[in-house]
């Protein structure tokens, strides 16, 4: 079995470790952040007045992330149906809607992708490597999130 120690706390016989979308693996509140951002700006680009309703129902609010928020908690996919029923409600159909959030959350996260990385979280640092190198010793790892899975692969495993 596996002991993780995080500052003070200590976890014994680890079976199995959920990287989620934040903090655990990485800290991704500034690509987020910037995620969110750039997509309502390039939808009230094309939708006047919907940049605003946007950032509030993803959590962000000038340069703060709510943990609690779309971005914070939702997966790719539950982000573009809230995007897409913002969208849908300036008259839009529901399948046009859902092909410009699409396209536009796709826009934004190339973007992204020219921020520099995030960072392994503060309680993470020294067991992430070595945690996911014991996973050939029979441990199970699940990288939920695009950006931990490209975390994963950068290191061997899928």
């Amino acid at each position: 079995m596996l002991t993780i120690h995080c500052g003070n706390a200590k976890f014994e016989n680890i079976q199995a470790i959920f990287f989620d979308k934040n903090g655990t693996l990485e800290d991704s509140e500034v690509y987020l952040r910037s995620l969110g951002q750039k997509v309502s700006r390039l939808i009230d680009a094309q939708i006047p007045g919907i940049g605003e309703p946007l950032l509030m129902a993803y959590g962000i609010n000038g340069n703060t992330l709510d943990h609690r928020g779309l971005m914070a908690v939702a997966s790719r996919r539950e982000t573009e149906i809230a995007t897409a029923a913002y969208i849908a409600e300036t008259g839009r159909g529901w399948f046009e809607s859902l092909k410009i959030a699409r396209q536009y959350l796709d826009e934004a996260e190339k973007y992204t992708h020219t921020t520099p990385a995030t960072t392994i979280s503060r309680c993470s640092r020294g067991f992430t490597v070595p945690l996911i190198s014991r996973v050939k010793a029979g441990y199970f790892v699940c990288c939920s999130h695009r950006r931990s899975k490209r975390f994963c692969s950068q290191i061997s495993i899928n």
